[in-house]
């Protein structure tokens, strides 16, 4: 039996507030791309068209699933995110499933009713976080911006710690204060998102105009001291858009850097394949096959993933070489 399966199973969700403890004890952190559909279409989506339309495919059952997980004798973190994870077949159960011996935390744009079934099966202290993101231009075109509020409030109130995200375009931008103000009536906070990928012809963040990073930080700042007051207490979530005032000026070059990817944090493919970030690269295995093995120490960094993980793992830079990357060459 492995030493996730002899553990008590934590008690069943009550009626918990954002200041009750969460329950933080993990030893591999996992981000998993649930899936690839998604039913919105954002312009800034780094996930191609055909892939956001493709047909659902689910590789195994909830039990399936969680026997996968709790087979590595680990306790996990697992991020799941996609596309829209909360369009996989019977979510809900994927949750609470996960969530008897694991954590858990989730990008959505809290579009489908099974984002609120999670109150009730879920114990909000085994959830690190919901990144709730807001889509002004999605929301707008569905006239959906009342459902998602209305969503966000509904879990928020239930317990769990909701950070309510927007990326920042430049439209963006110049309507943070109406978008502020409008969360603002549904007792919300909006958190911006930078942008890090090109957009509309430009590479970002390197794009930003002074006067937009100024408002940005303005706003990054608000935020972060609004949800470290709200949720005293809990750690800094993985993805800690947060600190993205930290990322205004460039982006942290990893490379060479000793990283514990492999070792304490690992992605997961729909179908189970776990790498040590970069999926194109080679396997460590598969989760529901039982084949996974994990690295024995850290490693140089040789690739790039995500700058929100990566600062989370990658052993601190030197002083002696430096922090940024240039802005790559693209033609405007």
């Amino acid at each position: 039996m492995s030493s996730a399966a002899q553990r008590p199973e934590p008690s069943k969700p009550t009626a918990a507030s954002p200041r009750s403890a969460p329950v933080f004890d993990y030893e591999m952190e996992g981000d998993w791309n649930l899936l690839w559909t998604c039913n919105y279409r954002c312009p800034y989506c780094f996930v191609p068209p055909e892939k956001l339309g493709s047909k659902i495919r689910t590789s195994a059952s909830a039990e399936q699933w969680g026997a996968a997980f709790d087979a590595t004798g680990k306790r996990w973190l697992i991020h799941m995110t996609g596309g829209e994870p909360t369009i996989y077949p019977d979510f809900p159960k994927l949750c609470e499933t996960l969530t008897k011996r694991h954590l858990i935390s989730l990008n959505s744009n809290l579009s489908r009713p099974a984002a609120r079934t999670l109150a009730g099966r879920v114990d909000p202290r085994r959830v690190s976080f919901i990144n709730a993101g807001l889509q002004p231009g999605e929301r707008v075109r569905r006239k959906g911006f009342a459902d998602f509020a209305s969503n966000a409030r509904f879990l928020k109130d239930a317990g769990f710690r909701v950070f309510v995200t927007v990326v920042a375009t430049p439209i963006v931008i110049a309507n943070l204060p109406a978008l502020a103000a409008s969360c603002a009536r549904h007792s919300l906070h909006i958190a911006p998102k930078i942008l890090r990928f090109p957009y509309g012809g430009k590479s970002y963040p390197w794009a930003y105009t002074r006067e937009q990073k100024n408002r940005l930080r303005e706003y990054i700042v608000r935020a972060r001291e609004h949800y470290t007051r709200a949720y005293e207490g809990w750690p800094r979530p993985s993805i800690d858009v947060l600190s993205d005032d930290e990322l205004l000026d460039g982006l942290p070059n990893f490379r060479g850097r000793n990283c514990s990817a492999g070792e304490r944090f690992v992605q997961i493919s729909h179908d189970g394949e776990v790498h040590r970030c970069d999926p194109v690269r080679s396997s460590l295995g598969n989760l529901l096959q039982g084949t996974v093995r994990f690295a024995d120490a850290a490693a140089p960094c040789d690739t790039s993933y995500c700058v929100y993980f990566c600062k989370k793992y990658a052993a601190p830079v030197q002083a002696a070489r430096s922090a940024r990357e240039p802005a790559p060459a693209i033609a405007f």
